[in-house]
C-alpha cells in the first residue's frame, strides 16, 4: 500500500482523475500506462478523494496538444516537466527523439520509480522543497 500524505499524495489524486477517464470505453484521453498504474497501486481513492472527475484528464490532453506541437518544430528538444507525479505524458506522446526530465519532490520521484523506471531519454529529478 502506498502511504502518502500532504502535496506527494496529490501524484495519486491527479492518477484518479486522469485514469478513470482513460478506463472508460468512450474517455476522451487514452492513456494505457495512467490505467496500468491505476490499477497497480494499493489505494482507496474515492475515500481519499472522491468520484473522479475529468479535470486532470483534461489537463494533460491540453498540455498533450500543446507539447505535440512543440515537439514538431523540435523534435530532439527537452522538455522539463515540474511535479510530474505519476504523469504519464512522455509515454502518451514520445516521438522517439525527445528528452524528458521529470522533476518533483523526493517522495514523490520515489513512488514514480516503483512504477515507471526512468530511461535514458526520460530522467527523473529528486528535488526537495
Amino acid at each position: 500500500m502506498i502511504e502518502l500524505t500532504g502535496v506527494p499524495e496529490t501524484l495519486l489524486w491527479t492518477l484518479h482523475n486522469r485514469a478513470s477517464e482513460a478506463l472508460c470505453p468512450d474517455g476522451f484521453i487514452r492513456d494505457e500506462e495512467a490505467a496500468r498504474l491505476y490499477r497497480a497501486i494499493d489505494y482507496d481513492y474515492e475515500r481519499s478523494f472522491g468520484r473522479p472527475d475529468g479535470s486532470h484528464a483534461t489537463r494533460s490532453a491540453m498540455f498533450d496538444e500543446v507539447v505535440s506541437k512543440w515537439m514538431q518544430t523540435h523534435p530532439g528538444g527537452t522538455v522539463v516537466e515540474l511535479g510530474c507525479g505519476l504523469e504519464t505524458q512522455f509515454q502518451r506522446i514520445d516521438n522517439g527523439q525527445v528528452r524528458w526530465l521529470c522533476v518533483d519532490v523526493p517522495e514523490a520521484i520515489a513512488v514514480r520509480k516503483l512504477f515507471l523506471a526512468p530511461t535514458e531519454r526520460c530522467r527523473y529529478i529528486a528535488k526537495a522543497r
